[in-house]
């Protein structure tokens, strides 16, 4: 049997190629259905509330690429308790867009649920650091 920690890091794994491969339904899969999902992104709307809400925004996400997008995890930590875990690290996020590449570090925090015995992903904050001096997002980041 395995621990709620590796079968979560099994459903990281699973977002991933999905997330890469550009897989909507397998990448859905991975999030909690219905309207509890709630999400932060570095892009517009900036917040995401429901499941269909989201899957819309991949969708438009997916849409955007010259190819399919690259992500890149570094260590990330993971706390379980019960029916309800958490995890934190940096996600490298890189690909093409109309011809223009961009390579950039986020920051990720992700709530996890069990749903029907398997973890899902529950809530999904994604942020960029600010200069404060600027007040501008910092997509140059390196860890």
């Amino acid at each position: 049997m395995t621990t709620n920690e590796e079968q979560i890091r099994a459903l990281r794994n699973e977002w991933l190629e999905a997330a890469q491969s550009r897989n909507l339904d397998r990448l859905m899969e991975t999030y909690y259905p219905g309207p509890d999902y709630l999400g932060y992104d570095v892009m517009p709307p900036f917040i995401f509330e429901g499941w269909d809400m989201f899957r819309a925004h991949w969708k438009r996400f997916f849409d955007m690429f010259d190819g399919d997008p690259i992500f890149e995890r570094g260590a990330t930590k993971i706390h379980c308790s019960g029916d309800v875990a958490f995890s934190t690290g940096l996600t490298r996020f890189a690909g093409s867009i109309e011809g223009k590449a961009f390579d950039m570090w986020t920051r990720e925090t992700l709530g996890y649920r069990k749903f029907e015995g398997s973890w899902r992903i529950i809530h999904d904050h994604v942020s960029v650091p600010i200069d404060l001096e600027t007040n501008v997002g910092v997509t140059d980041f390196q860890p």
